[in-house]
């Protein structure tokens, strides 16, 4: 799938797992998901092939299935694009939380530059760190505004302490 995507310049969708496993016999996904786009890749010294990839647009899954390779292909319906959220004091506060996740779990976690005073890149970032159940996250990323999710990241109350 890599090679195909990096070879014609597309990308492909990812969805959350609902159940079974990443690799193997197909797992079920979410119904919703996000298309990508590889921005960087290189072979590690484990021998296995590291992708960087960046969001796109948010999608329904309406259909899959499994092809030859039991990679998951389907159709999509893409979201209406959201307006952007505006800073807040919600936001503000949930930007400096990211930030001292980003801080711990930077070393492990690369993106091409932090956007902390973009709002929608801090609470996609949030919902991509945050230790959340699967069931949740989707529950989150369900909702059709960012305004929305923000409101439920905020809801959460995070308690974080600086080092």
């Amino acid at each position: 799938m890599i090679t195909q995507c990096l070879k014609n310049n597309t990308g492909f969708g990812v969805c959350l797992i609902e159940s079974g496993l990443d690799a193997g016999i197909p797992a079920k996904p979410y119904p919703i998901g996000c298309s990508v786009r590889i921005v960087d890749f290189d072979q590690g010294t484990d021998g296995l092939l590291h992708i960087s990839i960046q969001g796109e647009r948010e999608f329904k899954l309406l259909t899959y299935a499994p092809d030859d390779n039991e990679l998951l292909t389907g159709e999509v319906e893409y979201f209406d694009q959201s307006e952007p959220l505006q800073n807040s004091d919600e936001i503000d506060s949930l930007s400096e939380k990211l930030e001292l996740i980003l801080d711990f779990v930077e070393p492990n976690t690369r993106f091409a530059q932090r956007q902390l005073d973009e709002p929608d890149w801090v609470c996609y970032r949030l919902l991509e760190l945050l230790p959340l159940a699967p069931q949740s996250r989707f529950e989150l990323l369900n909702l059709q505004q960012n305004s929305a999710r923000a409101d439920a990241l905020a809801a959460l109350r995070i308690e974080l302490a600086r080092r």
